[in-house]
This record gives structure tokens, C-alpha cells and sequence, in this order.
């Protein structure tokens, strides 16, 4: 097992202090409530306006394979996302956005280290650049991902528990209505923190079609007349967690990762007022966590399907 670090007593009260503010925030995020998506969309580049959403998702029971113990995991998951555009220019824009997620996970028949009340909040600086048919967005988001009961006790909190997301992606439009888009992403989504590739072509063949077909994130776009929009996706899902038992003596890693498929209805209700409902399949799902008696379990979970809401306020 890792050992916590503690910190000195004057920086555990500039932590406590910060906490409270960090959960003001968090709180007034929620309150108020761009759609969160579950996927990574490479062909529209553009940055969003500055917005305020919130998203609700529930990922039905199923069970682990465990020897037919008959261990079960349902997750739940709430996500707030403030992100203020900086600059909006022809030729470049800037954002920053404060993402909050907040996971539940309920596991029966076995006991984890954690209570499954998890959390990840992160800082993203996303910028954009144009010239000559080609477009550079790259993203950087410092982040912390860990247990509940680390955020009541700040001095808990060590490097472990920080995390580092990226993506550089370039387009580059083509005729036809084409384009191809390449870069790198380096995130949690495939549970442990990684380095990967990204690549694929863009193609419009209408107006009101967009088709992203690349990898790891494939999606269909479709827009209608009436505000009204569809997309149709699949793409790798996770993330992973600094954990910490309930004495808080001991601490270890909690990872989930998955790939999903889903259909995602948004509307635009006002020009200010987004809805959007998503259903999602979840498959190939994979845990890693350490049990409460210190031993290590990496199971599977069967499909499952997930519901989610997510309302947006643009201004």
C-alpha cells in the first residue's frame, strides 16, 4: 500500500479554507445546472461558448464476474461544468472551465476500501488557432480525483491523488466537404493515465450532417430545422480515483474503465437554454480496486445501460 502524506498544520487550514470555497462553487454550479458529452468530438473544433450545465446519469446493476458470487456494482454519476470564453477572435479563442464529476459507486457483496463516493474536479484551459483551411485546438487540464472522505480532510490529499489531461488535435479541411483531423489525447479513459493517438476524416455531406469518422471517437451528427439535434457515438470511457479507507490509514487506486455507445438528443429550447437526453451502453467493463481487507480484486461487469440529463445555460 502507498503511505498518505501529510501536511503541516498551517497548510491544512489554507486547505480547509479553500475547500470551503471550492465547495461554494461547486455548489452554486449545481444549483444553476453544452451538453457533457461521454465522447471527445475532433471535427467541430470550435470552442463553446462561456456556459453553465449540469448532468445527471444512471448506469443500471450488473453483475461482477467474481466466480458466480453473485456481486453486483450499479454506478451513478452528477457533473458540473462552469467555462467562462475568454476570447473569441477569427483567427483564435481562448476558454477556461471548472469541470466537477461526482461518481457513486454501490457495490454489493463485497467491501471496497472506499464508501464509492467519488470525486474529480479539474481546471481546463482549452485554445484555438486558424489559418489557411486548418485549425489547432489544444487542451490542458490539471485535475484532482479522489475519495469523499479526502475532500473532508484536505491534509490527505498528495501528488497521487493529481492528474494531468491533454489533447492536441489538428484539422485540416480538404474539398468535398472533408476534412482530417490527427493529434494525441493522454487521459484516464482507459483507466490508467495514457498516451494515445487519435486520427480520422471529417466529412459534411450536408448542411445538416456532420460525420466524425475517427478513432477512438466515432459519432454521427444529425441537425434538424426544428432546434432539435441527434448524434450517434461510441468511444472509451474511465477514469481513476485516489481512494483512502474509512480510518484513513490506508490508500490505494480505484480504476474503471469501459466503452460505451450511445444516442444523444439535444434542444435547443431558447437561444440561451439547452436540454439534452442521452441513452448509452456500457460494454467491455473493467475495475481495479483494493478490498477493505487489503487484497486486490480486478473484475468485470456484464453490459449495462445508462440514462442521463444534462441541462445548459449560455450566456
Amino acid at each position: 500500500m502507498k503511505h498518505v502524506c501529510s501536511l503541516s498544520s498551517q497548510w491544512r487550514d489554507i486547505c480547509y479554507v479553500k475547500f470551503n470555497l471550492y465547495s461554494t462553487v461547486l455548489l452554486f454550479c449545481l444549483i444553476l445546472s453544452s451538453p457533457l458529452f461521454a465522447f471527445n468530438q475532433y471535427c467541430d473544433v470550435s470552442i463553446a461558448k462561456s456556459h453553465v450545465s449540469l448532468g445527471y446519469a444512471s448506469l443500471e446493476k450488473a453483475q461482477l464476474g467474481m466466480d458466480s458470487t453473485g456481486a453486483g456494482v450499479a454506478i451513478k454519476t452528477a457533473e458540473a461544468n462552469f467555462a467562462w470564453l475568454v476570447s473569441s477572435e477569427p483567427a483564435h479563442s481562448l476558454s477556461l472551465s471548472f469541470d466537477a464529476l461526482y461518481t457513486i459507486m454501490n457495490f454489493d457483496l463485497i467491501t471496497p476500501m472506499t464508501n464509492g463516493h467519488l470525486h474529480t474536479w479539474g481546471l481546463s484551459l482549452t485554445a484555438s488557432h486558424k489559418k489557411d483551411g486548418a485549425e489547432i485546438l489544444y487542451n490542458v487540464t490539471p485535475a484532482i480525483s479522489i475519495s469523499s472522505n479526502a475532500l473532508k480532510n484536505p491534509e490527505l490529499i498528495n501528488n497521487e491523488s493529481l492528474q494531468l489531461k491533454t489533447s492536441l488535435i489538428y484539422k485540416k479541411n480538404l474539398p468535398r466537404k472533408l476534412a482530417w483531423v490527427f493529434g494525441f489525447m493522454s487521459d484516464y479513459r482507459f483507466g490508467d493515465y495514457r498516451l494515445y493517438p487519435l486520427a480520422g476524416v471529417c466529412w459534411q455531406p450536408a448542411q445538416d450532417w456532420l460525420l466524425q469518422l475517427a478513432l477512438p471517437d466515432f459519432s454521427i451528427h444529425k441537425t434538424f430545422s426544428s432546434g432539435i439535434s441527434l448524434t450517434l457515438y461510441t468511444a472509451p470511457k474511465g477514469n481513476k480515483w485516489q481512494v483512502f479507507s474509512r480510518d484513513m490509514q490506508r490508500n490505494s487506486e480505484l480504476t474503471y474503465n469501459s466503452i460505451v455507445t450511445g444516442i444523444t438528443a439535444q434542444w435547443s429550447i431558447t437561444p440561451a437554454v439547452e436540454l439534452s437526453l442521452d441513452f448509452e451502453k456500457q460494454t467491455s467493463r473493467e475495475f481495479s480496486i483494493v478490498l477493505d481487507d487489503n487484497s486486490l480484486l480486478e473484475p468485470n461487469a456484464g453490459s449495462s445501460m445508462a440514462l442521463s440529463l444534462t441541462g445548459t445555460i449560455l450566456f
